[in-house]
């Protein structure tokens, strides 16, 4: 059933693993981009994951859930490299009236498509890292608590 009511006030856990973690990682995925120029790297998503993912199922949580956001959030990026990609396309638009158009358009849905994919790839790097993270988690025994507010 669609939620009818206001939102909450508080974030769930998963969000907030999630938030911190993809927070975490900008940073350096940022630092990964303007060290090379041209091209990003996730792995800071990644690794990001598989700590939320370790942290989140020692406290009960499921860890996939909080690796996927964790990846989306450090996603965010993906917005950097678009607007490089975006800016040096238009730039070299030029011609007749109904080619700039047509070529607008294609730049754009092309920019749709690259945004798309690149979360995407962060989603499935983050899924990937909290399944892993909250195997060792698991493997690695410890007291869990569980979780208030789920």
């Amino acid at each position: 059933m669609p939620r009818t009511g206001p939102l909450p006030r508080e974030l769930s856990p998963t969000w907030r693993y999630a938030l911190l973690g993809g927070l975490v990682s900008i940073p350096f995925t940022v630092a990964s981009y303007w060290q090379t120029g041209d091209e990003m790297s996730l792995s800071a998503a990644f690794f990001a994951a598989l700590l939320t993912g370790y942290l989140a199922k020692r406290r009960g949580l499921e860890s996939s859930p909080v690796g996927a956001r964790t990846g989306l959030v450090g996603a965010l990026p993906v917005v950097l490299i678009l607007y490089d990609v975006l800016a040096f396309a238009a730039a070299g638009l030029g011609g007749p009236a109904w080619f700039r158009v047509v070529g607008f358009l294609g730049v754009g849905l092309f920019g749709v498509v690259f945004l798309a994919l690149g979360a995407g790839i962060s989603v499935l790097a983050g899924w990937a890292g909290g399944r892993i993270g909250g195997w060792v988690a698991e493997r690695t025994g410890g007291r869990r608590r569980p979780s208030v507010g789920s």
